[in-house]
């Protein structure tokens, strides 16, 4: 009776074992183009079991007949296969992942005026009013400084003792007159008297050849300093030496003259040409 049940046992398990009996898939996964996609997840689902494609897109690994095989791929849609029952090389094709994105709206933004812009100068500190038009800090190719009127401290003889606190660099001749130089640049020609060009002053919308040292510290809504490219795309050969701007607090004509600057970009050029290319006019050329 021992032996019949031990065989009854015996024979009832071997089905069972000839289903569970894993196998050998191996395959190919590629795109639509036929081309091979590396580093595919190859899982088994509802199992932490599996692997990945090579670079050439190839995957293997055992599994049982009729579970289910899981691809996923960044970019690419999940695909669902189940083992076949016998061993055989899979091709697996991945479609791209399409993507619904949300609807997006352009608004066209209305350009603002010199008369709107002057509107926000009161409240924006970035604003410079200068004799080509209002200056905007954020949105200016070349970089530049403003320095507000209060912190400018009333020492020394005039405002320029407090402002070279902001340039470094800037120096002050006061004698026989005052003149300023932002920055020691070499010139390959100085002019006729041996020194670099001296900066310029816009006072109020003004052009200044010599230093407004007439104003006070308490007369300055705020400076802006412009040197190198910032000055020479503004004011173009005049600006070589650099460029200081003035905003007093006193109101401007500029502000009630209701006229809108504009700055001749062609001019400019052309200016700039007869600058730094002509050199039988002996110009200076700035170097960084």
């Amino acid at each position: 009776m021992k032996y019949r049940l031990s065989f009854l046992f015996l024979i009832l398990s071997l089905p069972f074992h000839s289903q569970t009996s894993e196998i050998n898939i191996s395959g190919r996964v590629t795109d639509v183009w036929d081309t091979a996609i590396p580093n595919v997840n190859v899982l088994l689902k509802g199992t932490e079991r599996g692997t990945q494609t090579d670079e050439s897109g190839w995957f293997s690994l055992r599994a049982q007949a009729n579970e289910v095989l899981v691809f996923s791929s960044l970019g690419y849609g999940t695909y669902e296969r189940a083992v076949p029952e016998t061993e055989e090389e899979l091709k697996i094709v991945l479609s791209p992942m399409v993507t619904d994105l949300d609807e997006v709206t352009l608004t066209k933004r209305k350009r603002k005026t010199q008369k709107g812009i002057l509107a926000e100068y009161p409240d924006n500190t970035n604003l410079v009013k200068t004799s080509r038009g209002v200056l905007n800090k954020d949105r200016s190719s070349s970089s530049f400084q403003v320095i507000s009127g209060r912190d400018l401290v009333a020492t020394g003889p005039d405002f320029l003792t407090s402002l070279m606190n902001y340039s470094p660099s800037m120096r002050v001749v006061r004698v026989p007159e005052v003149k300023v130089y932002l920055r020691r640049i070499a010139y390959s020609i100085y002019d006729s008297i041996g020194t670099p060009p001296k900066a310029i002053f816009d006072v109020d919308g003004f052009i200044h050849e010599t230093a407004p040292t007439y104003l006070s510290s308490h007369d300055i809504d705020r400076i802006a300093i412009l040197e190198r490219n910032a000055a020479i795309s503004r004011y173009g050969p005049t600006g070589v030496g650099g460029v200081i701007v003035i905003n007093t607090k006193t109101t401007t004509q500029m502000d009630y003259s209701g006229n809108v600057k504009r700055y001749d970009n062609s001019a400019l050029r052309d200016s700039l040409n007869e600058l730094f290319i002509d050199q039988s006019r002996n110009a200076p050329i700035p170097h960084d």
